[in-house]
C-alpha cells in the first residue's frame, strides 16, 4: 500500500513569502515559533532605529539603515522559504539549517553595523573632543608633561627600550633562535635606568605611563611569588604546604583596596617616608601573586601523575622533576589564566589613585572634574586606552597558546 506524500509542505510553502514583507510572519505560520519571534523582535528593533533615518536623513545613516533593513527582510524571507521545504527530505532539512546559519550571521552583521555605525558617528560628532586633544598628554604621562620636567622627557624612551627588547625576544622565540633573553635583558636594563628616576625617590610621572610601570613591576613581583607558593602548595612537606595555603587564602579573601590601604600605611610607618610607591607595588605583587599561585597549582595538578613517576624512575630528584618535567609542560596550560590575571592587574592599577598616585584613571578623573563639559569624552578615551593594552595582551596570549604548527 503506497502512502501519498502530505500536501502540507506545499501549502505551507506559499506562506513563506510573507516573511519578505513582515520578517518572522512566514515562520510563525509555518509553525516555527521561535524563529518567527526572533525575526519579529529583530525587525521591531531595526525599524525602530531605521525609520527616523530614512526620510531625508544623512547619507551615512540612510545607507546603514538600508543595509540592515534589506539584510533583515531577505534573510527572513529566504530562511522561511528554506524552512517550508524542510520536511520534504533530509537533504532539504540540512540545507534549511545551513541557510538559517548563513543568513542569521548576515542579519546580525547588518544590525551591528547599523547600531555601531550610528554610535560611532554620534561619538565622533561630540563637541568636546578638542578638550581631549588638549589634555591627552596629561592622560598619558600626568604632570610629567609640565615645563618643570621638560629636561627629563627623554626618559620616556625607556618604554621604547622595554617594547623593543620584549618584541625582539618574542620574535626570536617564534623563530626558535637561541639567546632571546639577551635583547629582553638589555631592554629591561635600559628601561630601568631610564624610568627609575621618574618613580623614586619621588613619583614624578603619571597617567598611562604610571599604570604601565605599576603593572610591569606588579607582574615581575607576582610571577616568582606565584611560582614559589604555587609549587609550595603541591609540596608534600606540611610546613611548606601550610605556609603557601595561608598566604594564598589570606590575600584571596581580602579586597584589593584593603590591601592597598594596609601597605600604604604600614610600609612607610616601618621603612619611613618616600616608600609609598614601593608599598603600592608590594601590594600589587603580593595580591596578584596569590592568584598566580593558584593558577600554578592548578596547572601542575592538571598533568597526569605518571609524568612525575616517570621522572623519578629515571633518577631525577624532586627539584629536577619540577623544573625540567612538570613546569615546562604546565606552562602552556597556565598561559590563558595567567594573561587574564595580568589583564586584571593592569586594570586594578586604577585603584591606586585613592592613595594619591595619579595613574590613568586618576588622570581621567582629575581632567573630567576640571572639564565638566567633556566628561564623557574623557572617560571614553580612558576606557579605550585600557582596552587597547588589555586587548594586545590577550592577542599575545593567543599567539603563545597556539600550537607551533599553527603559528
Amino acid at each position: 500500500m503506497t502512502t501519498r506524500p502530505s500536501a502540507q509542505p506545499r501549502s505551507n510553502a506559499g506562506l513563506s513569502w510573507l516573511s519578505f514583507i513582515i520578517p518572522g510572519l512566514g515562520q510563525l505560520l509555518l509553525g516555527h515559533s521561535l524563529l518567527g519571534v526572533q525575526f519579529l523582535a529583530t525587525a521591531a528593533l531595526v525599524w525602530l532605529i531605521a525609520w527616523p533615518l530614512l526620510p531625508g536623513g544623512e547619507v551615512v545613516g540612510v545607507v546603514l539603515a538600508l543595509i540592515a533593513v534589506v539584510a533583515l527582510h531577505l534573510g527572513a524571507g529566504i530562511t522561511a522559504a528554506a524552512d517550508a521545504r524542510r520536511s520534504l527530505s533530509a537533504e532539504q532539512a540540512h540545507a534549511a539549517q545551513n541557510t538559517y546559519k548563513r543568513w542569521s550571521v548576515i542579519v546580525a552583521l547588518g544590525v551591528v553595523l547599523l547600531i555601531g555605525g550610528l554610535l560611532v558617528r554620534w561619538i565622533v560628532t561630540l563637541p568636546s573632543w578638542n578638550e581631549v586633544q588638549r589634555n591627552f598628554l596629561f592622560l598619558l604621562i600626568g604632570r610629567f608633561r609640565s615645563a618643570d620636567y621638560a629636561d627629563q622627557l627623554w626618559r620616556l624612551w625607556g618604554f621604547a627600550a622595554l617594547a623593543v627588547g620584549a618584541g625582539a625576544a618574542f620574535v626570536m622565540a617564534q623563530l626558535k633562535i637561541l639567546g632571546g633573553w639577551i635583547p629582553l635583558a638589555l631592554g629591561a636594563v635600559i628601561g630601568i635606568v631610564f624610568l627609575f628616576p621618574t618613580v623614586s625617590p619621588q613619583v614624578q610621572i603619571g597617567g598611562l605611563a604610571l599604570s604601565l610601570i605599576l603593572a610591569i613591576l606588579g607582574i615581575l613581583g607576582a610571577i616568582p611569588l606565584g611560582l614559589l607558593f604555587g609549587v609550595g602548595r603541591t609540596n608534600t612537606l606540611p610546613v611548606m604546604r601550610g605556609i603557601s595555603t595561608g598566604y594564598i587564602e589570606l590575600f584571596r579573601s581580602l579586597p584589593f583596596i584593603t590591601v592597598i590601604f594596609w601597605f600604604f600605611i604600614f610600609v612607610p610607618y616601618v621603612l619611613g617616608e618616600g616608600t609609598q610607591f614601593w608599598a603600592v607595588v608590594a601590594a600589587l605583587a603580593l595580591f596578584t601573586g596569590a592568584y598566580v599561585a593558584e593558577i600554578v597549582r592548578a596547572g601542575i595538578q592538571a598533568l597526569p601523575t605518571g609524568q612525575a613517576e616517570a621522572a623519578r624512575a629515571l633518577g631525577l630528584s624532586g627539584t629536577q622533576t619540577m623544573l625540567q618535567v612538570i613546569l615546562p609542560q604546565a606552562v602552556r596550560n597556565m598561559i590563558p589564566p595567567l594573561v587574564g590575571q595580568f589583564i586584571s592587574l593592569f586594570k586594578d592599577t586604577s585603584l591606586v589613585s585613592i592613595v594619591g598616585l595619579i595613574e590613568l584613571a586618576g588622570a581621567g578623573r582629575i581632567t573630567g572634574n576640571r572639564l565638566v563639559t567633556a566628561t564623557f569624552e574623557i572617560y571614553l578615551t580612558v576606557a579605550l586606552l585600557y582596552f587597547v593594552f588589555a586587548y594586545l595582551l590577550s592577542l599575545l596570549a593567543r599567539r603563545l597558546e597556539a600550537p607551533s604548527g599553527a603559528r
